[in-house]
């Protein structure tokens, strides 16, 4: 479920034109006639300006262009850190602070450009994974209970079946994937709160500059604050600085060396009222949430996806986007406002506005992905955990990085307090500490069919084809995969039912991937298979095994527990202990 990367903040929609957003709507108006007319009705230009940036910027990451002074390895030690955790953003890493600073009782800091427990996005989640969040011991279900703002009874996957399609379009109802619609920043309010009670210390109107590391007898870091744009530098210093300032977090960047990502997803929509009620599939249904939802085939090459997600009263969060695979030395350009234009033209063929109907404010974003093939894909910066969309665990399915953050808080949470306890802070020890998860590794072969590559219903048809073998296979499983839980055993019934229903998958699965990239998906399948044997083994061998390990790995060689550790914790959440 793609959702705006978490570094951006709330944006105060401006009543007024000023006299640049009046000279941008008069540049704007004529390539984009309905995006402006709407964005005017939404008083959200400035959101306008936001977007102009958004898209130079990722025209600068497609280039490969990243910012290598704002990191420095200093040749004497730095000041004694005020703080255990700095963390940079208050997205998703607001909740993995407020569990540090609550749960462990460490000193912790959090920083953000914006005001800290503010979102304009909305995030879906199943009960049955926000449980995690409770787990932690930090919050309960009455205090959750204000922050849930709907509960459907089902959620539904449709792929459009045109008037001349061979296969027949079949809807798959998942009553428990995404069906719980969070009220984000109600979410944050809570976690600022509950961060806040234990102690920890919140900065909003922080722009990141710089980060400092240490790696002598006194370990730690400084990173360098201006607050606001042209204000005035402040300086923090930490055992550890937690990156949770998105995908395109400039030290993910800089981590990655500049290298684009392997796939992205534009995303365009509007939190909107006013549709028409029913239960017709254009009509909204406040019960029912979609998942996953084409419309029609492929257009100029993209496949667009559509997603709704009833909130609170009569409101609908929509969105829109498409897949597409990053090619290294690609020109394409993945406009956000382009997008916006064929929103507003095709929302109709989705779902019929009413009399009454009314967009009530903008969301966007890029959701990018890197393939994972290990829990960290390149070398960890010293000094510096990535948690969140940085870490670039998403979904390879559904690009959305909140459930995998929440299922696996326990984890992180758990594994950094053992290590900051052990002072495992470097690299090596800290690459054990990510939402990784064997199984996902795998599914990243299944969004490369979401982009055509024959014909305009390749994607609608495959799509279809294979929601049968998900009905074939039985719900259970089929839930497994929509929530990255899926088990080795799930994975053979799925491939063999594919290929009875559709024999000619092979010579497509050729097409898409090519060599490479079918090579990798064996590679991953078999790392998979590896993992599924350890986890089964340590299954039979029970606990006290476990416990006996992990503790004489704790006298002996706190790192190699450290690893003992990760990979139990990484068993736990995939469902397989």
């Amino acid at each position: 479920m793609p959702h705006e990367d978490e570094d951006g903040g709330p944006i105060i929609i401006a009543r007024e034109l000023t006299e640049a957003q009046a000279t941008l709507v008069e540049r704007l108006r004529p390539r984009y006639p309905q995006t402006i007319e709407h964005f005017v009705e939404m008083g959200a230009l400035d959101h306008l300006e936001r977007m102009m940036r958004l898209e130079a910027g990722w025209e600068q990451i497609m280039r490969g262009v990243y910012d290598a002074t704002i990191y420095e390895i200093a040749s004497e030690p730095l000041p004694p850190p005020a703080f255990d955790l700095i963390y940079a953003g208050a997205g998703l890493g607001l909740l993995h602070a407020a569990v540090m600073a609550a749960r462990y009782g460490r000193r912790v800091m959090v920083f953000d450009r914006s005001e800290v427990g503010n979102a304009h996005r909305e995030w879906n989640i199943s009960r049955a994974e926000l449980e995690a969040l409770v787990e932690t011991g930090v919050v309960s279900w009455d205090e959750l209970d204000v922050v849930v703002m709907r509960e459907y009874r089902e959620g539904l996957v449709r792929y459009h079946s045109g008037p001349h399609s061979d296969i027949p379009s079949t809807d798959l109802w998942l009553p428990e994937v995404l069906n719980l619609a969070l009220d984000s920043a109600a979410l944050l309010q809570l976690m600022r709160r509950k961060l806040e009670e234990a102690g920890g210390t919140v900065l909003s109107g922080r722009i990141f500059r710089k980060l400092r590391t240490y790696a002598g007898d006194r370990p730690g870091v400084e990173v360098e604050l201006e607050r606001g744009r042209g204000g005035e530098i402040e300086r923090y210093s930490a055992r550890l600085l937690l990156d949770g300032m998105g995908s395109t977090s400039p030290l993910a960047l800089l981590r990655h060396a500049g290298q684009p990502f392997a796939a992205v997803c534009p995303t365009v929509g509007t939190v909107a009222q006013g549709f028409v009620q029913g239960d017709g599939p254009q009509e909204y249904d406040p019960t029912l949430g979609d998942i996953l939802t084409s419309v029609a085939d492929a257009q100029g090459g993209e496949q667009l996806i559509w997603e709704g997600f009833p909130g609170r009263g009569d409101e609908l969060t929509v969105y829109v986007f498409y897949y597409s695979a990053i090619q290294r030395g690609s020109t394409r350009s993945y406009s956000i406002l382009d997008l916006f234009e064929r929103y507003f033209t095709l929302l109709p063929s989705y779902k019929r506005p009413g009399p009454d109907f009314a967009h009530a404010r903008p969301v966007y974003g890029y959701i990018p992905a890197r393939h994972s093939l290990r829990p960290q894909e390149a070398p960890l910066l010293h000094g510096v955990l990535p948690v969140g969309d940085s870490a670039a665990q998403q979904s390879p399915l559904t690009f959305c990085g909140f459930g995998s953050h929440v299922r696996n808080l326990r984890r992180t949470t758990g594994l950094l307090n053992y290590a900051l306890a052990h002072d495992l802070l470097e690299p090596t020890h800290l690459a054990q500490i990510s939402t990784f998860q064997a199984n996902v590794s795998l599914n990243w072969v299944f969004s490369r069919f979401m982009e055509p590559w024959n014909r305009p219903d390749d994607v609608n048809r495959l799509q279809n084809i294979f929601m049968r073998v998900l009905q074939d296979v039985g719900m259970d499983t089929a839930t497994r995969f929509f929530q990255d839980r899926m088990r080795w055993s799930d994975y053979p019934p799925m491939l063999l039912s594919l290929l009875r229903h559709h024999p000619g998958i092979l010579p497509a699965v050729w097409q898409v991937l090519g060599p490479q990239d079918f090579l990798r998906w064996l590679g991953d399948y078999a790392r998979f298979t590896v993992a599924a044997t350890e986890a089964a083994g340590a299954r039979a061998a029970g606990s006290r095994v476990e416990s006996a390990l992990t503790g004489l790995a704790d006298l002996l060689a706190p790192a190699v527990s450290l690893r003992l550790r990760a990979r139990y914790a990484e068993w736990r959440s995939m469902g397989w202990l």
